[in-house]
C-alpha cells in the first residue's frame, strides 16, 4: 500500500479556515542543510538581513517634501481699506486722484436718472390724454410705449453705471495686488 504523500495523483484537502499553513510556493529546507534556502525562513518567521546589506527601511514617514495635498486656497483677496480722514469734500479736491469720486456719487447718479425717468413717463402719460381729441390712434401708442421708454431709460443708465463701477473695482484690486507683490 502507498502513502498519500507519495501518490502524485493525490492532492491534500484544502486548510480548513483558521488552520496554519506553510506558504506552498516556497520549497522547505532540508534538515542537513546548514543555512536555510534563500528563499526565505520557513513558515513565515524572522530570519537576519543577509551581511553588507542595507537595513529595511524605517516606517513610512510620510510623503517627501514638496509632495502631498496642495497647499489650502488663500481666498479673493482683501477688500482695499478705505483712507480714513477722506470725505466725499477731500475727495474731490484730492488733485492726486487716489481718491475717487465717481464710486461715491453713483448711487445719486442712478436715484436721480430713475427721477428724471419717472418723470418723463408721466409726462408722457399726460401729454397722451390731451392727443385724445385729435388722435385716438396717438393716445394709444403713447400709453403702450411709455413703459418701454421708462424701462429701456433705466436700463441704459444702470448699464452704464455699472460698467463705470467695474473699471473702478478692477482698478482697486489691481492696486492691491501691486501693493502685496512690492518687496517690502
Amino acid at each position: 500500500m502507498s502513502n498519500a504523500a507519495d501518490d502524485p495523483g493525490h492532492r491534500p484537502p484544502p486548510p480548513r479556515q483558521g488552520d496554519p499553513h506553510p506558504y506552498q510556493g516556497d520549497p522547505q529546507p532540508h534538515l542537513g542543510d546548514p543555512q536555510p534556502h534563500p528563499g526565505g525562513p520557513p513558515y513565515g518567521g524572522y530570519a537576519p538581513p543577509p551581511p553588507n546589506q542595507p537595513p529595511p527601511p524605517a516606517a513610512w514617514q510620510g510623503p517627501p517634501p514638496g509632495y502631498g495635498p496642495p497647499a489650502p486656497y488663500p481666498g479673493p483677496p482683501a477688500r482695499p481699506a478705505r483712507p480714513a480722514g477722506k470725505g466725499f469734500l477731500g475727495a474731490l479736491f484730492d488733485m492726486s486722484f487716489d481718491h475717487m469720486v465717481t464710486i461715491k456719487v453713483v448711487r445719486a447718479a442712478y436715484a436721480l436718472s430713475i427721477a428724471a425717468y419717472t418723470g418723463i413717463a408721466l409726462l408722457m402719460l399726460y401729454e397722451a390724454w390731451g392727443f385724445s381729441v385729435w388722435n385716438k390712434f396717438l393716445e394709444w401708442i403713447t400709453i403702450l410705449a411709455t413703459p418701454v421708454v421708462w424701462l429701456t431709460g433705466i436700463l441704459t443708465t444702470r448699464l452704464a453705471l455699472e460698467f463705470v463701477i467695474n473699471q473702478f473695482k478692477i482698478s482697486e484690486h489691481l492696486k492691491v495686488i501691486r501693493d502685496q507683490n512690492e518687496p517690502r
